[in-house]
């Protein structure tokens, strides 16, 4: 029942979450959100990272009148700094009177010379898809089994060096160390989907401000993810290049307006400010709703042909479940349902609350770092860990002398033995 600090660096803020898991429950004790003063693109960098540090140091401040004791966080990365590759590994030879081992599974996973492969690039998760055992392909559990020739498919999830130091150096001038680093799409398809959803294959679509990610899973694991560099920030664009407005009153717009124009009233209108001029004109809703289309239907037609290229038409969703703040817009729901032809749904926060108030839609992804962090299994699981030094005050043994230990360790064995002499003496008295 260990808590657990997280953090989530988007584009257009920050979040901190500290949760506790209670037997199966996991419990928000605090949840703080900052807003940057100005957006960032979906990869932090140098020049932007002093707007992000900012943001994190004030939230680690609130969150300090809280908590003093936790020194470490857990981070996720999306975008375009994650990226994936599927690697066959496998050991020859075995001996097939013996069962398999957990052992034998971490050789080909967490202990897999192929880690070292990626040299601009950290591998943060490592999650085998399907095993095969002497030729026989499908195999998803083979602890137990028996077999002399041992594969498997990994899926590989990478995330770009530089930008992990770039986000490890921002937590650490806020006074923080970093502990486990993962990737937002797959731990948002570990905590969001349901058994059902994780089997019969569905597809989690995250439209964050600067990105949009997404992930794949059939047969109870990620089998692909990918990110598009379009995100809620595109769609304010998009308006206010269409009508010649600011961002500010484009970002109204979109949240007043549905992405399905089919549903909005021909005959209402909104007045529109130009921007840099006191000039306003008139529009319709229905051509603002249309504007929000066109991008939708872009992002969602994206991905779909990504699957179908990467995996086949066979295995398109059956279940699209969206989230990010961009789902929120409304009508995206029914437009991702008519582009993959699945069952659609946007995920419930119901039941994720901090002080009996439910949390935001933008929540789910800091939620599911540190619902990862809390079920990680370090024994079978690999895990990307950030190395730290560790300081001098934590182990008194480096700074004792060899001398000295040499010298206790002798008194000691001297101790024992006039002891043991004593308790002789006592039983040939008697």
């Amino acid at each position: 029942m260990s808590k657990i600090l997280s953090i989530d660096i988007g584009s257009n803020s920050c979040k901190l979450v500290l949760t506790e898991k209670v037997y199966n429950t996991l419990e928000v004790l605090f949840y703080a959100e900052k807003t940057y003063a100005e957006p960032v693109r979906e990869r932090i960098t140098s020049e932007t990272a002093e707007i992000v540090e900012n943001q994190i140091k004030n939230l680690i401040r609130d969150f300090r009148n809280v908590e003093n004791e936790i020194s470490q966080c857990n981070i996720a990365f999306g975008g375009s700094s994650v990226n994936s590759t599927i690697i066959e590994s496998s050991i020859d030879k075995l001996d097939s009177s013996k069962i398999i081992s957990q052992d034998q599974l971490n050789l080909l996973t967490k202990n897999n010379p192929k880690i070292n492969s990626f040299i601009t690039k950290s591998t943060a998760h490592i999650i085998p898809l399907e095993y095969s055992l002497d030729g026989m392909v499908g195999i998803r559990h083979p602890l137990g089994m028996h077999t002399r020739k041992l594969s498997v498919n990994n899926l590989y999830v990478n995330i770009e060096k530089e930008d992990i130091d770039i986000i490890k150096n921002i937590i650490s001038n806020a006074g923080l160390s970093t502990n486990i680093i993962v990737s937002e799409s797959i731990v948002s398809s570990l905590y969001l989907l349901n058994s059902d959803e994780k089997e019969i294959g569905s597809l989690i679509v995250d439209i964050g401000a600067g990105s949009t990610d997404y992930c794949y899973s059939k047969k109870g694991k990620p089998v692909l993810i990918g990110s598009l560099p379009v995100g809620g920030n595109q769609f304010t664009s998009d308006l206010s290049i269409a009508f010649s407005t600011n961002k500010d009153f484009a970002n109204q717009l979109k949240f007043e307006t549905s992405c399905t124009p089919e549903n909005e009233r021909i005959a209402e209108k909104v007045i529109i400010k130009q921007e840099q001029t006191s000039k306003t004109f008139e529009i319709t809703k229905r051509q603002i709703s249309q504007v929000l289309k066109e991008r939708a239907v872009e992002i969602f037609n994206l991905i779909r042909q990504e699957i179908i290229d990467t995996l086949g038409q066979e295995n398109l969703p059956e279940r699209i479940i969206l989230c990010g703040g961009g789902s929120k817009l409304e009508g995206m729901v029914p437009l991702a349902r008519y582009i993959f032809q699945s069952k659609t749904r946007l995920i419930d926060t119901k039941n994720i609350k901090f002080l009996g108030e439910n949390l935001p839609i933008e929540s789910m992804n800091v939620i599911s770092i540190g619902n990862y962090v809390h079920n990680l299994d370090i024994k079978s699981e690999f895990s990307l860990t950030s190395k730290f030094e560790t300081p001098n005050s934590t182990s008194n043994i480096s700074s004792i002398d060899s001398a000295k230990i040499k010298v206790i360790s002798s008194n000691i064995q001297n101790s024992v033995k006039i002891v043991i002499e004593k308790i002789k003496t006592m039983f040939k008295g008697k």
